[in-house]
């Protein structure tokens, strides 16, 4: 019994919270974010709370950006899929990527096929790339091969800034 006990307490403390798709997980200048719009694009079955991090600090570059007057269209965002996979229909893009299972999970948890979940989450995250990209392309210019690993470090910090200022000034609030 003590054994079933301890293996109980263990089991719930390693878990870690559950979100409900509705749930609104932070809120970014008035705008509520809810766990489904992180679900379209991760699982928050593990490390939920860095994921969630990550996912609002994208969010913030992405505000950043649109505040600066950048932009994405939906033609640079299939210019963008086409580059990496020429001449792909969504099927074969879809083919393309090994594991399965993810989108699988996602699907369930959203409520569609595999295949839409795919389609949105392709979408989703090449037009929030291409932000990231435009964004920290013009705060600290294009990276060369030379200052790869500088450049990016300025983007993480730059990054870790944004978020915390979000935070402090009240912009950002999360649940």
């Amino acid at each position: 019994m003590k054994f079933l006990l301890i293996f109980i307490i263990l089991l719930v403390g390693c878990t870690g919270p559950e979100y409900e798709k509705e749930e609104t997980i932070a809120v970014l200048e008035g705008e509520e974010i809810t766990a489904e719009d992180v679900l379209w694009q991760s699982s928050l079955e593990k490390k939920p709370e860095d994921i969630i991090k990550s996912f609002l600090k994208q969010e913030v570059v992405i505000k950043e950006a649109k505040n600066m007057g950048i932009t994405v269209s939906e033609k640079e965002v299939e210019e963008k899929v086409q580059e990496e996979f020429p001449g792909a229909d969504l099927t074969r893009r879809f083919e393309a990527y090994g594991n399965k299972d993810f989108y699988r999970e996602q699907a369930s948890l959203l409520g569609v096929s595999p295949e839409e979940y795919y389609e949105t989450w392709e979408e989703i995250n090449y037009t929030r790339g291409l932000y990231w990209d435009k964004y920290f392309n013009e705060k600290f210019a294009e990276p060369t091969e030379k200052n790869l690993e500088s450049w990016a470090q300025k983007v993480d910090e730059h990054g870790d800034e944004l978020f915390n200022a979000y935070k402090k000034e009240g912009k950002l609030e999360m649940k």
